[in-house]
C-alpha cells in the first residue's frame, strides 16, 4: 500500500465560539486524489483551511509526510510542499500573470514537473493575458491562474477548493483534464468540489462531510455516482436535500 501523504486525527477548528469541525479523522496516500463532498456550511472549506495552516485547529493532530504540521504558519507549510487553490480566485492583483506564476514556481521533484509554458498551452487565455496585472481578470481567469500557481509549485500535495467554481463548461473541462493529470503524474491531492459527478468521475476514494464530521467513506465513488438514492441521503446531511450531481 501507497504510504500516507496526509493523516489527520481527531481535528478540532473552531471559527470564534463557533465549533465547525468536530473530530474530523481522514487520510490521503501518496499518488492518491481523495474527493471531499457535502453541502455548503458542512466544513469543508475549514477543513481545507485547517490542513494549509490558514486555521490553526484546537485539538488533533495533523501529519504531512510524517511531520506534525498542525499549528505551523501557512507559508511553511506551503515550503513542506503542499500547493492550495483556494476558494474565490485568489491571486496577486497588482502582479501580471506571469509574475503571479513565477512567484510561485518551484522546481519539481519529481519526473513530470509542471512549467509555466504548460500551464499556458492548458489555459491559452493566460498566455493572452501575460503581461496583465491579475486584478484585471475575469473571475474565470483568476481561477485559471490560481490553478496554474498551485500546478508550477510542484507540490506532493495540491488541495483544489472549489476549483470549478464560476467556469464555463469549456474551462470546467480542461480542470478535470488537469486533475486527471495530476493522478497520471502520482501527485496527492484533495478536491473539495460542488459538482458532484465531476469529482466522483476523477477521485481514487471520496469522504461526505456533514456538520463537521467525516459522516461516509467511500473506496468505490464510481459505484456512489450512479447510486443517486445513497447520493440524495448523504448530502441531506444538515437538514436540506441535495441533488445527485
Amino acid at each position: 500500500m501507497p504510504e500516507s501523504m496526509l493523516e489527520l486525527d481527531d481535528v478540532h477548528t473552531y471559527y470564534g465560539q463557533s465549533h465547525v469541525l468536530q473530530g474530523i479523522a481522514l487520510s490521503v496516500a501518496e499518488g492518491e486524489v481523495l474527493g471531499v463532498l457535502g453541502r455548503n456550511g458542512m466544513g469543508k472549506t475549514t477543513l481545507i483551511h485547517t490542513i494549509s495552516g490558514l486555521l490553526r485547529p484546537r485539538k488533533g493532530t495533523i501529519r504531512f509526510r510524517g511531520r506534525g504540521i498542525e499549528g505551523r504558519p501557512a507559508e511553511r507549510i506551503s515550503r513542506a510542499g503542499m500547493a492550495l487553490v483556494p476558494q474565490g480566485h485568489r491571486v496577486f492583483p497588482s502582479l501580471t500573470v506571469k509574475e503571479n506564476l513565477k512567484v510561485a514556481a518551484r522546481r519539481g521533484t519529481g519526473a513530470q514537473p509542471w512549467t509555466t509554458e504548460e500551464v499556458v498551452e492548458r489555459f491559452p487565455v493566460l498566455g493572452e493575458r501575460w503581461g496583465l496585472s491579475a486584478g484585471l481578470l475575469s473571475g474565470g481567469q483568476q481561477q485559471m491562474l490560481a490553478l496554474g500557481r498551485a500546478l508550477v509549485g510542484n507540490g506532493h500535495l495540491v488541495l483544489l477548493d472549489e476549483p470549478t467554481e464560476g467556469l464555463d463548461p469549456q474551462t470546467v473541462a480542461k480542470v478535470g483534464e488537469v486533475i486527471d493529470e495530476l493522478r497520471r503524474r502520482g501527485t496527492a491531492a484533495i478536491l473539495v468540489e460542488q459538482k458532484v459527478d465531476f469529482a466522483l468521475r476523477r477521485v481514487d476514494r471520496a469522504v461526505v462531510i456533514g456538520r463537521g464530521r467525516v459522516v461516509h467513506t467511500t473506496d468505490a465513488p464510481e459505484q456512489l455516482r450512479t447510486d443517486a438514492a445513497t447520493l440524495r441521503e448523504l448530502l441531506a446531511v444538515g437538514g436540506v436535500a441535495a441533488p445527485a450531481a
